[in-house]
């Protein structure tokens, strides 16, 4: 069909229909007037849509409209503040942030991370993940002003996702270097030690106490070696695992046995510190005056998903802050800057940390740190930001919504890590300032949350059940709904059809939260309840409904010619 200047086709359709044209095909809506919608038929004229039709009709004239006057048939992005979520997108990765983090680590970061080609926001969150597990855990914040029992001490999570063309465990290596330098001296003092008290006479050595096992790094452990550790290790330590997978799958080598559910609740309580009692048969009872544990890890995309759905869902995984690690690039032969070498000081210097002190009066005891008046206020507003959001999230991805709900804590700590950094000597200063505290929540919300919502979206699925609720979103364009109800779900794909009726009203609901369904007024039938699909819906995914209705048809082609093939000579 010919292309019809854009004015000639407007004055055919005034013409005809008369009135003032409210819309414009030029801007992709079909042309509306007089309370009428028209729109080119399939020879090029204009004519009104009726109300029956739907969308699937509506948009074969827009196409053919657009057609007409030289325009792409694919029509704009509707208005952000209302379109439909985009279920299919990857949420983009962050980058490093400029000007957020303690100078030492940021320096670190990038010039160590462009001299081995990796990503520094991956390396960034690796150094803050060490520095946490150097702070002896008696460094603590007292989160509220009026509530002396909330304290946070500077213990983080941090799970590096990626392939192997990231350099996972390079990087790693780069981060926790200091640490586990103190940990091979700590290790070859506990030696010596031990091998002096072995060397004791029978008697002098019933007499003497084992020397104790002070470590800094735990790698590939089980629970009842993290114990004996531990208990000789009140200040906390790293966890340092080149593969995640392995530390996931350890705990699931029992099975579904009360074996199972003790590693978990062990590693659980580690996030969380604070004593710990074990009664064993054979081992005694085992004290663990503290069981604190920060974690630094790394696992591939697959291995993630895997996890995420085969394992009980008890929050381990939430209290992770996973950094989507960007592909690594190349690398340079220069030498070391000082940054490395600052970096490594820092470590050293927070591991032999002093706990932050206040005067009772000419006395100075130990005490926990105190945010600012401002800074105060800035943790108490977050505190009611982190509950509206966990709450958003909590109607389509439950997961990303618990994760949310550990920034409470995670703030603390960052900001405890954040000061100890910053302050010179050997001992904090008690007050933590605002300013601290604010980059510390644009840290936290502009860095950490983004590679969050990547990591829950591209990774794990952007929502629960992200599967089925795909092929619903997939049946409704393909088949141009403008309608839709629970049964209509339960006769769609298989993954679809082994919903009952509860599943299938909560994938629509989800699908409402994203902006895909109004709920229709069913009050005169609450039992079969009813969505409206916006007419956004089919105006941003028009490309892939004419996708899937192309892979519908092939499979239905493919199935049909397997089914009369009969088959050459024997």
């Amino acid at each position: 069909m010919p292309a019809m200047p854009a004015t000639e086709l407007l004055a055919t359709l005034q013409a005809q229909f008369g009135g003032v044209i409210t819309g414009s095909v030029l801007g992709g809506a079909v042309i509306a007037g007089q309370r009428c919608d028209v729109g080119l038929d399939f020879a090029g004229n204009p004519r009104v849509l009726n109300e029956d039709e739907g969308h699937h009709g509506k948009r074969d004239l827009v196409r053919f409209a657009r057609m007409a006057i030289g325009l792409p048939a694919m029509p704009p992005t509707p208005d952000n503040d209302n379109a439909p979520i985009d279920l299919w997108a990857e949420y983009e990765r962050p980058s490093l942030p400029e000007g957020l983090l303690p100078p030492v680590i940021e320096r670190f970061a990038r010039d160590r991370g462009a001299q081995m080609g990796v990503d520094p926001g991956g390396l960034a969150a690796a150094a803050l993940a060490v520095c946490a597990a150097a702070i002896p855990d008696g460094v603590r914040l007292q989160v509220k002003q009026h509530d002396p029992d909330w304290t946070e001490s500077p213990r983080l999570w941090v799970a590096l996702v990626g392939g192997p063309s990231t350099k996972k465990s390079p990087l790693m290596a780069a981060a926790s270097k200091p640490l586990r330098e103190i940990d091979h001296n700590l290790a070859r003092d506990y030696q010596a030690a031990l091998i002096a008290h072995n060397a004791l006479d029978q008697k002098e050595r019933a007499a003497t106490p084992k020397p104790p096992q002070r470590r800094a790094v735990l790698e590939d452990t089980t629970v009842e070696s993290a114990q004996e550790v531990l208990r000789d290790s009140a200040e906390g330590l790293l966890l340092y695992r080149d593969e995640l997978s392995g530390w996931f799958g350890s705990m699931e080598r029992y099975g579904s046995t009360k074996g199972a559910a003790a590693d978990r609740s062990f590693w659980l309580q580690s996030f969380n510190g604070g004593a710990h009692t074990v009664n064993r048969i054979g081992r005694g009872l085992i004290f663990v005056p503290n069981l604190s544990v920060s974690l630094l890890g790394g696992i591939q995309p697959e291995p993630m998903r895997a996890i995420a759905n085969d394992t009980q869902d008890d929050g381990l995984i939430q209290r992770l802050l996973p950094v989507v690690l960007g592909q690594a690039g190349i690398d340079s032969d220069e030498p070391p800057t000082g940054s490395v070498r600052d970096y490594g000081e820092a470590v050293k210097r927070l591991h032999g940390m002093k706990r932050p002190q206040r005067k009772l009066g000419p006395i100075p005891i130990d005490a926990p740190m105190r945010f600012s008046e401002a800074a105060q206020a800035l943790r108490n507003d977050l505190a009611a930001k982190h509950h509206h959001m966990a709450a958003t999230w909590e109607a389509v991805n439950r997961k990303l919504a618990a994760h949310i709900g550990k920034y409470d804590g995670v703030f603390a700590r960052l900001c405890v890590v954040f000061h100890c950094l910053e302050c010179e000597g050997a001992q904090p200063d008690i007050e933590i300032s605002v300013v601290t505290a604010e980059r510390v929540a644009d840290f936290l919300h502009n860095f950490l949350f983004r590679h969050a919502l990547a990591f829950y979206s591209n990774v794990l699925g952007l929502t629960d059940g992200n599967d089925v609720v795909l092929d619903t979103a997939n049946y409704i364009l393909a088949h141009y709904l403008d309608e839709i109800t629970p049964r209509d779900v339960m006769r769609g794909s298989r993954s679809m059809r082994e919903l009952d009726k509860e599943g299938a009203v909560a994938v629509l609901n989800r699908l409402d939260a994203f902006g895909w369904l109004d709920p229709v007024d069913s009050r005169g039938n609450q039992h079969a309840p009813r969505w409206r699909v916006r007419a956004a819906v089919h105006d941003m995914f028009e490309i892939r409904a004419e996708a899937e209705v192309a892979r519908r048809f092939k499979i239905r082609m493919a199935i049909a010619e397997s089914a009369t093939f009969t088959g050459g000579a024997m």
